[in-house]
Order: structure tokens, then C-alpha cells, then sequence
């Protein structure tokens, strides 16, 4: 496992599907989150974020503990749409099949896919090449694996088309598995072993056919979402301590943790991520100035909100030491914007950068 894949930073919806059919299995959270770090209640707090190696824990539990040789084509076949969050609401607004399943394979990123999935356009089909991730290995097997994504990615095509019949051929690249005439119960399509590659084929009616959910405003929103934590995913996965520092503390709300605290998460030794720091030309204290500003802009807008409760929110100790802090950051006091943000319906944008001088 690389430190990548020790990142927590997917999002949890699956763990409740997983929660349904294990409960159907008689199987309680704890059983298959064990070792994981996650407890039970990680699973409907919708801030939880998962790192790949703990999912790869949780099938291995899940394979171990049901002892069905059929576990992975079982699951799969419960895993609905909703595993992906905010992609599924992008790939359900798409205006056809062909386009959801391209936008759920550009954002592939965002939800830990191992495989790479390359379409192939035929006069009749589309074929669907599956593939591994340069890189990336299986969690349990080459099997389990396929079984996995071909169950899941069945349950997701038949409830975007409102069909049961959606793939006209499936072959695999891997020799028959000890329980290969289960897959009879799961696919009513011709199934193949030992194949070059594996492959879908998907007939192009079917690719082409409107989809009843589509609605393109709601797409594009959700497409710029998915463009946003792609973004994050990938500057994990190239190590910017910079960006995941800023990632985890603009989780923050109240006093703000230390360095230390932040060097932990992240995996990392303090004395490295400051010089981390340092080369990117910024500091700890710098991003943590930055986010305090960030809240401040957001709660201030609130008229409702007392200068105190603006300030605790912002890990202020006081009213007296935020408003210092503020007047140093925009050169003006908490009511001396919000007077001006009346006065003329704008504020300083949340993106807001502090000014070098400001942020000492």
C-alpha cells in the first residue's frame, strides 16, 4: 500500500449500502469494519471520508466472515448508484446512457476505481474494455474484483434505463472461478472466461435511448462539484501537503489544531511539512489566518450573528483579539464591513487570499 491509499478521502456512502446487505446477511458493522478504524456511527455521518486500504479491509472482512464464494457478484448487485454521491446525481441528469456512463468514467477518480474503462464504438454495440489502473492493485483477486464492478455496474445501467436486459455479451480475462455457474443467478447475458480482455457490450439502442431522468442545468451543477473533487483527489495523490493541509483545515470550525495535530493526519513528520510549507512560500500560520478570514467573510454576512459568536466560530478567544486580527487582515473592523457590506450588497469574495503584511 502506498501512503496514497492510506488517505482518507472518499466519500462514505457506500458503508451504508454495505450496512443493508450485511444486515440482510446477519452480520453487524463492527464484524466487517473491523480493524478499519471506523465505528458504527462513522457510517451515517456524511463528513466521514474513507481511504482506499480501509475499503480493501472491509471486503476482505466481508469475504472472510460470509463465506460465500459469490459474495462480490451478491454485493455488487446492491451497490445502487447512490454509492458515488454527487457523481450519481451527474450521471442521472445525463440526457442519455452513453453520456452517463462517460462522465462516471472521466470522474472515475473521485471513486476509487481500479480499473480504467475504454469504450469501443461498433455498427450495432459499444464495447466496453475493462481494464487495471497502471499502478493500482485488486483488493482481494482479479475475480472478486470483476465480479464487483460488473454486478455493480449492472444494478447502476438498469436503474439509469428502467431495464432489466442491459448488456448483450460479458467476457472475462481470467479462467472459470470455482463458483462460475453462480453467475447464472446474477447475468442474463452470454458470459465468457478466458478472453483476451474483459468487456461489456452494450447494445447502442440502448447507449443512445434519452434517459427519462435527464436534465442538463442540473448536470452541468453537479459536473462542476465532480470537477472540484477531482481536484482534490488528485492533488493527494501527487502529495501537495500544501493543498491537503489546506483540505483538512478548512473542516475546521473553533479553535484551530496545531501543527503537530495536522503533521499527524496527514502522515507526516512536523519538521517535513513545514519545510513542505516553506518551499510552497507560505506557512502554517499564513493557511490558518487564511481560513480564519474565510470564516469570518461567511459569518459576518449573517446579521443575526454577534461579533462574539463570529469570533468563537473562528477559534477567537475573544471579541477583542478577533477584531484585531480582522482590522490586520482587511484593514477594517468586523462592523466597519459589515456596514459596507450593506451599504453596498457585496463582501470580499470567501476565496479571499490574505495580503503577505496582513498575514504576520
Amino acid at each position: 500500500m502506498t501512503a496514497f491509499e492510506d488517505q482518507a478521502i472518499y466519500p462514505s456512502a457506500e458503508l451504508f449500502l454495505i450496512k443493508q446487505f450485511m444486515k440482510r446477511e446477519g452480520f453487524r458493522p463492527r464484524q466487517w469494519l473491523l480493524g478499519t478504524g471506523l465505528k458504527e456511527e462513522h457510517i451515517m455521518n456524511p463528513e466521514t471520508l474513507v481511504s482506499l486500504r480501509q475499503f480493501d479491509i472491509i471486503y476482505h472482512n466481508i469475504f472472510r466472515i460470509t463465506n460465500r464464494p459469490d459474495v462480490a457478484l451478491a454485493l455488487g448487485s446492491n451497490l445502487n448508484l447512490s454509492r458515488w454521491g454527487v457523481l450519481s446525481v451527474a450521471m442521472i441528469c445525463s440526457q442519455t446512457l452513453g453520456s452517463a456512463l462517460e462522465t462516471g468514467n472521466r470522474f472515475r477518480s473521485i471513486v476509487r476505481s481500479r480499473f480504467k474503462l475504454t469504450p469501443h464504438f461498433r455498427k450495432d454495440v459499444t464495447e466496453i474494455v475493462i481494464e487495471r489502473q497502471e499502478g493500482m492493485s485488486f483488493a482481494l483477486s482479479t475475480s472478486f474484483s470483476h465480479e464487483l464492478l460488473i454486478s455493480s455496474m449492472q444494478t447502476m445501467v438498469r436503474s439509469l434505463v428502467k431495464e432489466r436486459n442491459v448488456f448483450a455479451e460479458i467476457q472475462l480475462n481470467y479462467a472459470p472461478p470455482a463458483h462460475y455457474n453462480d453467475y447464472d443467478k446474477y447475468f442474463d447475458c452470454p458470459y465468457s472466461f478466458n478472453r483476451e480482455k474483459s468487456m461489456l457490450v452494450i447494445p447502442n439502442e440502448l447507449m443512445h435511448r434519452p434517459l427519462p431522468t435527464g436534465n442538463p442545468i442540473t448536470e452541468q451543477q453537479a459536473i462542476s462539484v465532480c470537477k472540484l473533487e477531482a481536484e482534490r483527489v488528485a492533488q493527494v495523490q501527487k502529495g501537495d501537503l500544501t493543498w491537503m493541509l489546506r483540505s483538512e483545515i478548512s473542516k475546521q470550525e473553533g479553535p484551530l489544531p496545531s501543527l503537530d495535530a495536522i503533521a499527524d493526519r496527514l502522515h507526516v513528520t512536523p519538521r517535513t511539512l513545514r519545510r513542505k510549507l516553506q518551499e510552497a512560500g507560505t506557512s502554517y500560520r499564513r493557511i490558518c489566518n487564511e481560513h480564519q478570514l474565510q470564516l469570518a467573510l461567511h459569518y459576518l454576512a449573517d446579521p443575526k450573528l454577534k461579533s462574539s459568536a463570529v469570533a468563537h466560530k473562528c477559534g477567537f478567544k475573544d471579541a477583542a483579539s478577533f477584531r484585531e486580527a480582522f482590522k490586520r487582515w482587511t484593514a477594517m473592523t468586523p462592523q466597519e464591513h459589515r456596514k459596507r457590506s450593506r451599504a453596498t450588497h457585496v463582501s470580499l469574495p470567501i476565496g479571499t487570499a490574505l495580503p503577505r503584511t496582513a498575514a504576520a
